[in-house]
């Protein structure tokens, strides 16, 4: 059987419907500085290359994030922005606040997306942002969590 090219979980993303709130108290318990909320900027051009596509379909998804360093991982709290349909405002609406997905760094975006649909794993998600791009599947009854792979392009 064929395998993903990475078994090396980067990041924990949960959904949230409150992130600074959030933020803050993740800063607190770990006694860190509270993380910092980044909002969508309405003025950002995107690369002409860049996409959202969920469920088969293109949408302007916006989203509040925040990291948390807890090396060696990171969460990344998010918190849609609007009512757009995105795989965070349907996880959020299903589960409330919660661990949505497990994230690896893979090679071979295209062959790993072939991988995952021909074990069973439908891609729901796909982004692309010119820079990194990024794949959700649909592994939540079978794994019991979304998975996440994300491919970094060299600069």
């Amino acid at each position: 059987m064929e395998k993903l090219s990475s078994n090396q979980v980067i990041k924990i993303g949960i959904v949230v419907r409150n992130i600074e709130d959030v933020a803050k108290r993740y800063g607190e318990l770990f006694q860190v500085e509270a993380p910092e909320v980044k909002y969508p900027d309405p003025n950002k051009k995107a690369p002409e290359v860049a996409y959202k596509r969920f469920r088969g379909k293109d949408y302007n998804i916006k989203l509040k994030c925040a990291l948390v360093n807890l090396s060696p991982v990171y969460l990344e709290l998010l918190e849609p922005y609007d009512d757009t349909p995105s795989p965070w405002l349907e996880h959020l609406e299903k589960f409330g606040n919660s661990v949505c997905f497990l994230s690896f760094y893979i090679d071979g975006f295209r062959q790993e997306i072939d991988l995952m649909e021909q074990q069973g794993y439908p891609l729901i998600f796909e982004e692309e942002k010119g820079h990194e791009r990024y794949a959700y599947f649909d592994t939540l009854e079978k794994l019991g969590i979304t998975l996440e792979l994300k491919e970094r392009k060299p600069l």
